[in-house]
C-alpha cells in the first residue's frame, strides 16, 4: 500500500514541514508542487529538498507542475530540470486549458514524453476539470497514443458511478490518484464521509499511489485523521 501527500495540500507550509507532517501521518510518499515547494527551474531548492527526504525516509516520488500542453514547448524543459534534481519518478502536466480536443497540445505531450525519457521520469497527465481529461475516453486516447501516464482524481461535479467508470478505463494507465471527499460546489469533507466510495476505487488499482490532497479546512489535523482513513480503506481494498 503506498500512501502519500501532494503537497499543495498546505500551501502555507516550508519543505521541511512538509516532511514532518508526512513522517507523523505514515505518509512515504510525496509529489512536490511546482508553484510554492518547488519552483519550476529552482533546480538547488529540488535537490535540497531530495536530500531533505532522503534523510527523513520519504520518497519524493512525483513532481507536480504546472506546465500546460497548451503553451508550447519551452516551459517544461525547465519543470523537467527541476524533477530530475528532485529524484521524482514522474512529472505531472495539464492537458489544455478545455475539455474540447487540442491538437497541437497533444503533440506537445508528445515531446514532454520523448523529452523525458532520457531521464526516466514518466510524464503523467492530470485529469482536471476543464481540460481535455474531463473526459474520460480522450484521456484515454492521449495516454495511447502520446504514452503518458494518467492521474485520476473524483470530479466532484458528477455521479460517483460516472467517476468509478473513469477510473477503471483510466486503470492500464494510471500513475496515482489524488485522494479527498469533496461535493459539488467544491465542499471538502473528511475522507471517513466517503469511505465507501474510494474502497471501491481502491479496489479498481490497489497498488498504484495514492495521495492526499486538499483536506478540509487545510488543517494539519484533518490530514493526520484522513491518513489513518487512508490507511483503513487500502486495507478493506485487499480483502
Amino acid at each position: 500500500m503506498k500512501k502519500g501527500l501532494v503537497t499543495v495540500t498546505f500551501r502555507k507550509l516550508d519543505p521541511y514541514e512538509i516532511i514532518d507532517v508526512c513522517k507523523k501521518a505514515g505518509l512515504e510518499y510525496t509529489e512536490w508542487g511546482g508553484d510554492i515547494h518547488v519552483p519550476s527551474g529552482d533546480t538547488a531548492r529540488a535537490a535540497e529538498v531530495r536530500a531533505a527526504c532522503a534523510d527523513a525516509g520519504i520518497i519524493p516520488a512525483g513532481y507536480g507542475s504546472y506546465y500546460n500542453a497548451a503553451d508550447g514547448t519551452e516551459a517544461f524543459y525547465p519543470a523537467l530540470e527541476t524533477a530530475h534534481a528532485l529524484g521524482a519518478e514522474y512529472i505531472r502536466i495539464w492537458a489544455g486549458k478545455s475539455k474540447e480536443y487540442d491538437k497541437k497540445a497533444e503533440e506537445n505531450i508528445k515531446a514532454a514524453v520523448k523529452a523525458a525519457e532520457p531521464y526516466n521520469i514518466a510524464v503523467t497527465l492530470e485529469c482536471h476539470r476543464k481540460t481535455m481529461t474531463e473526459d474520460a475516453s480522450l484521456a484515454v486516447k492521449l495516454a495511447e497514443e502520446c504514452g503518458c501516464r494518467l492521474h485520476f482524481q473524483p470530479n466532484p461535479d458528477i455521479s460517483f458511478n460516472e467517476n468509478l467508470e473513469a477510473l477503471t478505463m483510466s486503470a492500464p494507465y494510471l500513475c496515482a490518484c489524488h485522494v479527498f471527499a469533496w461535493e459539488k460546489g467544491n465542499l471538502r469533507l473528511p475522507l471517513s464521509a466517503q469511505k465507501e466510495q474510494w474502497i471501491r476505487y481502491a479496489k479498481v488499482s490497489p497498488d498504484t499511489l495514492f495521495l492526499l490532497e486538499f483536506v478540509a479546512g487545510d488543517e494539519v489535523k484533518n490530514a493526520y485523521a484522513d491518513a489513518l482513513e487512508l490507511d483503513r480503506i487500502l486495507r478493506k481494498a485487499v480483502l
